[in-house]
């Protein structure tokens, strides 16, 4: 089978309304990338049904294949299911995240520069603070976490029906980059009263122990579920190579090898150059057709605000990751594309088609798409909103 790498540079894409001169993609010095997307299949593709939140477990889950309106249920599980974390069907999954606020909006959604060790520390803290409670939290990364709420799923449902009877509209949760300047009072009302008073003592408990986070928010919660096996979908095996646990989670769930390993950060500090050689390493083997490597980097820049930061993050992977690529696996297909949209301009996520590159070096030169930008992408082929770009690759090398 066709050996295929597809990049994924996570928040990559940017609004162009909002970047007067130019998204990062746009300004970003980008020689091979150009010089792939000039022998390469180029469009736009959705990765964001209808419905969902436009956040990275929707859009990644849909590039490796999974429709998420047939699959997605629940954020928090997918990276339960990276720690080895086993609940109840009948339990709630909730991520945690630590954020910023003043004056009840929220201004730092991710506090981004709790360390490892701090991050512990807090879900130490809260942990004795909950005792007793049917809720207990886990630690994860830095300034993300989980709670595991028991018998919550019938809590939900109840606190569904009681909306339900009064006129209201169904209680939905967003993270907090989604909630950046609104009024908080209002958005926490919406909970079941139990999780308002954790959420409330939770904050109080933060901001006495660090001044880097006075909010705790709880979101994108499901019960634990599976994924079929990605091997079984598409008759091969394949890789993921991440830092991010909610990249190992869908991974794992769909029996995927996950590869990770100290040098790969999350940041813009990450080392491509390893992550280049672990894709490439699996893929040496005959059964191994496919592997995913995920950049976090321009996403972390798009969140703080950080546009000249995300156009780096996206030079980098032009200088360090792409040459690697071709230079050891010259008849491979590269896919380069991301999950979403992440405007440096607004520091959260946005909807929209993202663009995408299917490079191989035998497709003759196209001239339509001369750059890997979402203007120049949009001049390409676009897929239908409930196509899976990947489902699209294996039936054009086929």
């Amino acid at each position: 089978m066709q050996k295929i790498i597809v990049c994924i540079a996570d928040g990559a894409a940017d609004d162009p309304s909002l970047c007067p001169d130019g998204t990062p993609l746009e300004r970003a010095e980008t020689p091979v990338l150009d010089s792939m997307t000039r022998h390469s299949v180029a469009g736009l593709c959705y990765t964001i049904p209808d419905g969902f939140s436009p956040d990275s477990d929707v859009g990644n889950m849909s590039l490796f294949g999974y429709a998420p309106v047939l699959h997605h249920k629940g954020r928090a599980p997918i990276e339960a299911a990276a720690l080895g974390v086993t609940t109840s069907k009948d339990d709630l999954i909730w991520r945690v995240t630590f954020c910023r606020t003043e004056n009840g909006v929220i201004t730092t959604p991710c506090a981004s520069s709790i360390t490892q060790e701090e991050g512990e520390t807090l879900i130490q803290a809260l942990s004795h603070a909950c005792g007793g409670t049917s809720c207990t939290f886990i630690a994860n990364r830095t300034y993300h976490h989980l709670l595991i709420q028991k018998n919550g799923l019938q809590t939900l449902e109840e606190h569904h029906r009681r909306r339900t009877q009064k006129g209201l509209p169904s209680f939905v949760t967003s993270g907090p980059h989604m909630l950046q300047h609104m009024p908080l009072d209002t958005i926490l009302s919406q909970y079941p009263a139990s999780l308002q008073s954790i959420m409330l003592n939770a904050s109080t408990i933060l901001a006495e122990r660090t001044p880097k986070a006075n909010c705790l928010w709880l979101w994108g919660q499901g019960s634990p579920y599976t994924l079929p096996a990605f091997s079984t979908l598409y008759k091969t095996n394949s890789c993921i190579v991440s830092a991010i646990p909610l990249l190992h989670g869908l991974g794992h769930m769909a029996e995927m090898q996950v590869i990770t390993h100290p040098s790969f950060t999350g940041h813009p500090d990450t080392d491509l150059t390893a992550k280049a050689y672990a894709a490439l390493a699996f893929l040496q083997e005959p059964e191994n057709s496919i592997a995913f490597i995920h950049i976090e980097a321009p996403d972390h820049c798009g969140h703080l605000g950080d546009s000249a930061g995300k156009k780096n993050a996206i030079e980098r992977i032009d200088k360090e990751l792409l040459p690697i690529l071709l230079h050891e696996m010259p008849e491979a297909c590269i896919v380069v594309t991301t999950d979403h949209l992440t405007p440096a301009a607004t520091k959260s996520h946005a909807y929209g088609a993202v663009p995408f590159i299917a490079y191989h070096p035998k497709l003759p030169q196209q001239t339509a798409v001369r750059r890997f930008t979402e203007a120049e992408c949009k001049k390409g082929m676009r897929l239908t909103e409930d196509t899976l770009l990947i489902d699209t690759l294996l039936k054009r090398i086929h």
